[in-house]
Parts: C-alpha cells; sequence; structure tokens
C-alpha cells in the first residue's frame, strides 16, 4: 500500500482577484461609486450642548474592520465646527492614552499625521480609507497624503471602535449590528 504525500499549500491572498482595486489619488468619490462600501453606522459626538462632529463608519464587505485581509474600511468625520491641527492631534493622542496604547505604539505616526492634517472648518469632511497596508486621508474627497503601516489603521480606528473607547454609545451607534 502506498501513502499519499500529502503537501500544505499557503495561498496568500490576492486581493486584485476579488476586484479590489486600489484607490488612485484625489479620486476617492469616483472610487466609491465604484466600489461599493456598506454602512455599519453614524454617530454624532458632541459635548455639553455642542455638537462637534458626525461620523460613519463603511466597509467593503459590510463587517466590522479588520475581519479579513482585503476588506476595506472608510471612516467619514463631517465636522460641525473648527478645529485646529493642533487640537486633532491633542485629541487623538489624548484617546490613544485612554485607551492605555504604549507611546511606541503610536507616537511613529504623529510627525505623519502632523504633515497630513490641516486646520478643519465646520463643514469639513475628513475621509481615511484603508488599504491592506496602507491608509489614504482626504479632506472633502481630495486627496491629502497616506500613511504606509500594517498597524496604523487599526491603532487609529480604536479611538472609536476599541471596547475601551472614551465613548462608548458612539461606537456602538458606528458598529451597528457589528459588535
Amino acid at each position: 500500500a502506498s501513502t499519499a504525500n500529502k503537501q500544505s499549500h499557503t495561498t496568500e491572498i490576492n486581493c486584485e482577484a476579488l476586484d479590489l482595486e486600489e484607490v488612485k489619488a484625489n479620486n476617492l468619490t469616483k472610487y466609491i461609486a465604484k466600489q461599493p462600501f456598506t454602512l455599519l453606522g453614524k454617530a454624532k459626538f458632541s459635548v455639553l450642548f455642542w455638537d462637534i462632529y458626525e461620523s460613519s463608519l463603511l466597509t467593503s464587505d459590510g463587517k466590522k474592520p479588520f475581519n479579513q485581509a482585503c476588506q476595506q474600511a472608510l471612516f467619514e468625520i463631517q465636522y460641525l465646527r473648527d478645529i485646529s491641527k493642533k487640537d486633532l492631534l491633542d485629541n487623538t493622542v489624548s484617546q490613544w492614552q485612554h485607551l492605555s496604547l504604549k507611546e511606541s505604539e503610536y507616537l511613529l505616526f504623529l510627525p505623519l499625521l502632523e504633515s497630513i492634517w490641516l486646520d478643519i472648518n465646520a463643514g469639513d469632511r475628513l475621509s481615511m480609507l484603508t488599504q491592506r497596508n496602507k491608509t489614504l486621508f482626504y479632506l472633502n474627497s481630495e486627496y491629502i497624503g497616506e500613511i504606509e503601516s500594517i498597524t496604523f489603521a487599526k491603532t487609529f480606528l480604536r479611538i472609536w471602535i476599541d471596547e475601551g473607547t472614551s465613548e462608548p454609545k458612539l461606537r456602538l451607534k458606528l458598529l451597528g449590528d457589528n459588535v
């Protein structure tokens, strides 16, 4: 009797084969029209009686972000008041600290964010699109920069979707049924 030789094969996921083309700079609106996204949820963030922003979270497969390698996530914030780049950066760091992230987990991202982000005016929409190992940022659908990193998008979105977020009600609204 002969024993069949079984080989184990690891297959690299080919996202292109799944028709997930990469975004071209300055083309967010066209890209979204071609690559459908499913809205997971929307939420408004307010402090006392001031409305700060409205946010929405969408994914290419309708599931919680980062559930598979080829999934893309689109997180958008429509600002309802002016906010300076410095305040955006300071608030981001404050939220990472709230989540007890080590400085080593986010420190390298701060100069990159500082070079990408701009002062925000009421009515502006800041969008973050994740694609495999990079995160692209858009202001009012215009490309403003990107961060090439396997960990950045997850680290950044933890501010809103981590179980330890400072805004658990906002998290529940953003994730909808995908909690």
